[in-house]
C-alpha cells in the first residue's frame, strides 16, 4: 500500500480515471514504500502562471514519475490540436507536453530546495484508462503511455516501474545526461521522503495567546458596538433604564453613553458598584469631563472620610450614605452636581438610601434630570434579591422613564451562552448570540474531597496552558474568598506560586477572586470552583454570573452532590425534551 498524500481522494475530484488510479495505487501490492501526491499545484510553472500535476509518484531506487490522466472515452488530434471527449476546444500542448512541462517545473523546485537531490531521475507519462492509444510519434516514447489495454491487463505498479526503468535506460544513453548514472539507486527512502516534504510539506501554525486575546477582544467589541443602536433609539429620552442579562454589552454601552454625553459638553458622573469593575472603567480613555468612580468611592469623596478599620456592612449601606446626604444638603462638596449620571450595575444600587444620594447628585434629580441606568435585574441581583419590591420602588423614585431591553449576547460563544442559560436558570433566554460557534464545549468535572478539587484545578490549569492560554488570560472564580477557596488553599507547587489573589496579580500569574467581585468583567478563560449545589436562587445566580464571564473557555469544577442538579438542569430544560 502506497502512502497517499492526501490519504483520501477529495469528493470534489470529478475524474473517474483519477479516482480509479488513486484506488489502485493505494491498494495494489508492490507499492508499499511508494509516496504518491495527488493533484499537486505548481506555483512556479515553466509556461503557465500556475499548473497542476495529476499524480506525482515517488518510487524508491527508481525515480519520480509525473502522471497526466486523460479519463476521456474518445480523443483525436487534428491540425496539431488535441480534442478530448466532447470538448470542442482544442489543446495545442497535448497530454505529453503538459506532463513534461509539469515534471520539469517540479524537478526545478526540488533541486533548488535541495541540490543533493539533483541526481534523482524525474520522468513523465500519460494515462488513457478508457481508450486504446496506439499512435507512434517522435513527440513521445511508446513506453510513456498507459492506455486501456495495458491499464486493464497489468498491475498499475508494474506499469509504473516499467516506465521508470525505461526512463533510466534512456537517460544513461544520452550524452546530455552525464549527471545521471544508472547504477545509482536513487532516490533512497530518505531522499523520497525529502522530495515529498519539498513538494507538499506538512506544517502547523498556532495562534499566539497575544493574537488570540486581541482577536477575541476585537470580536467582542465589534459585536457589542452593534448594540449602540440602543443608545441611538433612546437618545431623545432624558431618563432611560437599560436592562438585560450578562453579556449583552451593558458596560460598553455605559462607557459609550458617558463619552457621547461628554462630547456635547455635559459634566458626567459614571458610577458602578464593584471595585474591580471600577478600576477597569477608570483605565478606559473616556473623556476628561467624565468622573469615574465606584459608588462607595464617590460617597467617601463627598463625605470627606476614610472607611474605618474592620468596617461592618452597615457602614456601607446606611452610615456612609447618611453622612454623604448631610454633606450634599449642606452644599459643602465640589462633587455634588452633575448634568448627567450614568450608572452601571444599577441593580446593586437600587436601594432607598443609595437612590437618595443619587437624587441630589444629578441636576433636576432622578425625576427630572439626565439619568441613564444599566442593570441586570434577572440573575445578577446578588445583594438585593426582592425583584418585585425593587421594580415598585424604581417606578416611585424614578418617575417617568423609558425602558430599553437588551437580549442579544455579544460576549459569550453559543455553547457557553447555552450552558449559562440552562444552569443559571436564565428566563427568558437570549434572543440571539452573535459570536460564532468555536465548537468547544464547556468542561464540567466533579470532585468528592477538597484534595480532589485541588488536583482537578491543577489539571484544568495545565490543560488551558496546553491550549496556549497565558496565565493572565485565566481567572479562577469561587463563591468563597481567600484561603477558603480551592485556588486560595492550593499549596502544591508549581501552581501554589502561579496563583495569586486578583488584587496582587502580576504578569505571568493566574488571578483568583470571588464571583461577586468579578461581576461586570470578563476573561478569555474562566475556571469556576467550589460549586457545591445549585438548588437555591443565590447559588444559581452566582453560577450564572461566573459562567457568563468567559469569552472563550469555561471550565467548571463541581462537587458530586451538585451532579443531580446539573443533570436535571441540562436534561430537564433541554428544548429537545417534552
Amino acid at each position: 500500500m502506497a502512502r497517499m498524500i492526501p490519504p483520501a481522494i477529495p469528493s470534489s475530484c470529478s475524474s473517474p480515471g483519477e479516482r480509479e488510479i488513486f484506488a489502485r495505487l493505494k491498494d495494489e501490492p508492490g507499492t508499499q514504500d511508494w509516496i504518491v501526491l495527488h493533484s499537486l499545484d505548481i506555483a512556479h510553472h515553466q509556461r503557465q502562471v500556475v499548473g497542476e500535476a495529476d499524480f506525482v509518484i515517488i518510487v524508491p531506487t527508481l525515480g519520480v514519475l509525473c502522471l497526466e490522466v486523460k479519463a476521456c472515452h474518445s480523443l483525436h488530434r487534428r491540425d496539431g490540436l488535441w480534442y478530448f471527449g466532447h470538448n470542442s476546444k482544442g489543446d495545442p500542448r497535448g497530454p505529453f507536453k503538459q506532463c513534461s512541462e509539469a515534471m520539469h517545473s517540479i524537478r526545478q523546485q526540488v533541486v533548488r530546495s535541495d541540490p543533493a537531490l539533483s541526481r534523482v531521475p524525474f520522468w513523465s507519462a500519460a494515462a488513457f484508462p478508457y481508450v486504446d492509444f496506439s499512435v507512434q510519434s517522435n513527440e513521445w516514447h511508446s513506453w510513456q503511455v498507459i492506455d486501456a489495454p495495458r491499464f486493464r491487463r497489468q498491475p498499475l505498479a508494474t506499469l509504473i516501474r516499467s516506465i521508470l526503468h525505461s526512463a533510466r535506460t534512456f537517460l544513461s544513453s544520452q550524452p546530455s545526461s552525464m549527471w545521471f548514472r544508472e547504477t545509482d539507486r536513487v532516490p533512497n527512502q530518505q531522499q523520497a521522503a525529502a522530495v515529498a516534504r519539498i513538494l507538499r510539506p506538512s506544517f502547523e501554525f498556532i495562534e499566539t495567546p497575544l493574537d488570540r486575546r486581541a482577536r477575541g477582544r476585537v470580536e467582542v467589541l465589534r459585536y457589542t458596538e452593534e448594540q449602540f443602536v440602543a443608545l441611538d433609539s433612546m437618545s431623545e429620552n432624558a431618563r432611560v433604564l437599560f436592562t438585560g442579562p450578562a453579556g449583552t454589552g451593558k458596560t460598553v454601552l455605559a462607557v459609550e453613553a458617558a463619552r457621547r454625553a461628554a462630547d456635547t459638553g455635559k459634566n458626567v458622573l459614571l458610577l458602578c458598584y464593584n471595585r474591580l469593575l471600577g478600576r477597569w472603567l477608570s483605565q478606559q480613555p473616556i473623556h476628561k469631563s467624565v468622573t469615574v468612580r465606584t459608588f462607595h468611592q464617590y460617597l467617601l469623596g463627598v463625605a470627606g472620610i476614610s472607611p474605618p478599620t474592620d468596617v461592618a456592612d452597615s457602614f456601607w449601606r446606611t452610615q456612609l450614605p447618611e453622612k454623604t446626604l448631610l454633606r450634599l444638603l449642606d452644599g459643602h462638596s465640589d462633587l455634588a452636581r452633575f448634568d448627567t449620571i450614568i450608572v452601571d450595575e444599577f441593580q446593586d444600587l437600587a436601594e432607598p438610601a443609595f437612590l437618595d444620594v443619587l437624587d441630589l447628585v444629578v441636576q433636576g434629580g432622578l425625576n427630572g434630570g439626565r439619568c441613564l441606568m444599566f442593570g441586570d435585574f434577572e440573575r445578577q441581583m446578588l445583594y438585593s434579591q426582592n425583584r418585585i419590591e425593587t421594580d415598585e420602588m424604581l417606578r416611585t423614585r424614578l418617575g417617568a422613564f423609558a425602558r430599553c431591553s437588551l437580549r442579544v449576547n455579544c460576549r459569550n460563544t453559543p455553547r457557553i451562552a447555552t450552558l449559562s442559560h440552562l444552569l443559571g436558570k436564565l428566563a427568558p433566554n437570549y434572543s440571539r448570540v452573535l459570536r460564532p460557534d468555536d465548537r468547544v464545549e464547556p468542561l464540567i468535572s466533579y470532585y468528592a474531597t477538597p484534595s480532589q478539587q485541588r488536583n482537578e484545578l491543577t489539571s484544568v490549569l495545565e490543560r488551558l496552558q496546553r491550549e496556549s492560554f497565558a496565565n493572565e488570560d485565566i481567572v479562577v472564580l469561587s463563591p468563597k474568598s481567600g484561603s477558603r477557596s480551592a485556588a486560595g488553599s492550593l499549596n502544591e507547587k508549581p501552581w501554589s506560586e502561579r496563583l495569586t489573589p486578583i488584587d496582587e496579580s502580576q504578569p505571568g500569574r493566574v488571578p483568583f477572586t470571588t464571583i461577586q467581585s468579578f461581576k461586570g468583567l470578563e476573561s478569555p478563560a474562566i475556571v469556576v470552583t467550589d460549586i457545591e449545589h445549585l438548588d437555591s436562587e443565590l447559588f444559581s445566580s452566582l453560577f450564572y454570573v461566573a459562567t457568563t464571564r468567559a469569552l472563550e473557555r469555561l471550565c467548571i469544577i463541581v462537587h458530586e452532590t451538585a451532579k443531580p442538579d446539573i443533570i436535571t438542569a441540562l436534561l430537564g430544560n433541554s428544548p429537545d425534551r417534552k
